[in-house]
This record gives structure tokens, sequence and C-alpha cells, in this order.
């Protein structure tokens, strides 16, 4: 996914991909920062990042704050950002697990590995304190493993299936 970040008063283009709960984002200086999701409650999310010499950051995002814009927290600093785009690319499809966000049980597989979806399909659905969770197709893909079963115990962040992006 790519973002338009305000930093500094400056607008910037990151681009950030996902693979469960580990983000590498890169700044528009080619440079990239590996985070990880600590906490996900719909749009509010807290990540965190280690630098080179061992120092931890928190950095919070929230969701809609005007229209397509957000904000994220940084070292006490508020910066706004929008997304731009999520597209596929023409020469590299890209991959990526699915996780949960809260503890549940797997209630039904929906999916086979091969299996073509669309976004919004639903892949598999899950349980939790008498909630059905549907876990959905975030982009156009190829199911390239499924890696629980039905009445499993999941714990958040366990990767639940592998997706592979393709253009639809």
């Amino acid at each position: 996914m790519k973002f338009k970040v305000n930093l500094n008063q400056q607008e910037a283009e990151i681009e950030v991909i996902r693979q469960g709960q580990q983000l590498q984002v890169t700044l528009p200086d080619g440079t990239t920062a590996d985070l990880r999701l600590v906490y996900q409650n719909g749009p509010y999310l807290v990540l965190e990042h280690e630098d080179a010499n061992g120092r931890r950051q928190l950095i919070r995002t929230a969701g809609h704050i005007d229209g397509d814009k957000r904000q994220v927290w940084v070292d006490g600093r508020t910066h706004t950002y929008t997304r731009v785009s999520h597209q596929a690319t023409a020469d590299a499809a890209k991959s990526g697990s699915l996780s949960a966000t809260i503890p549940a049980v797997v209630s039904q597989i929906l999916v086979n590995a091969g299996d073509h979806v669309q976004v919004g399909d639903k892949l598999i659905l899950l349980e939790s304190m008498k909630m059905v969770i549907p876990i959905q197709a975030p982009y156009p893909g190829v199911v390239k493993a499924i890696n629980c079963e039905p009445g499993q115990s999941i714990q958040a962040g366990v990767p639940l299936l592998e997706l592979e992006e393709r253009p639809a």
C-alpha cells in the first residue's frame, strides 16, 4: 500500500508492505524500516520499531479525522497521512499472510490452496465471544497455503492463510 504522509510540513509518499504482524516501510529516499504490530483494534494500531542502537519506539495510528486524512503519533509528534493506492505490480506478485486480530477458534475454512479470490471474499470464519468474524481477502489473489484447521484455537497475529496478490 502506498501512503502520502505529511512529515515536518512536507508531503512524501511511502510504501508499506504487511505480512502478518510485520510491516516493512519504504521511505522516499529508498531506506526501509521494519515495524512490528503490537496492537490493533479496527483502524487503531500500535506499532513498534527498534533502531540499530536497540532503542524501541512506539508508533500509534488513528482512524479518519477529516475525509481520508488519518493521524500517526511518533515520539510525541503528530503527523497526518492519507492512503494513496493499493496496486498490484504487473511484474511481481506480492504475498502476504492473513491473521486474526484477536484470539479465536477457526470455525470454517471457505477456500482451498490454489483458489483464486477477489477483494472482500470470505476466506476463513472465526468465532470469538459468540461472534463470527470473517477473514476476508484484502486484494485479489491466489491462496498459496492454509495454516489452520477447523476447531483450532488461534492467537492474534498467528498467520492463518498465505495469499499471493494477483491483478484482478
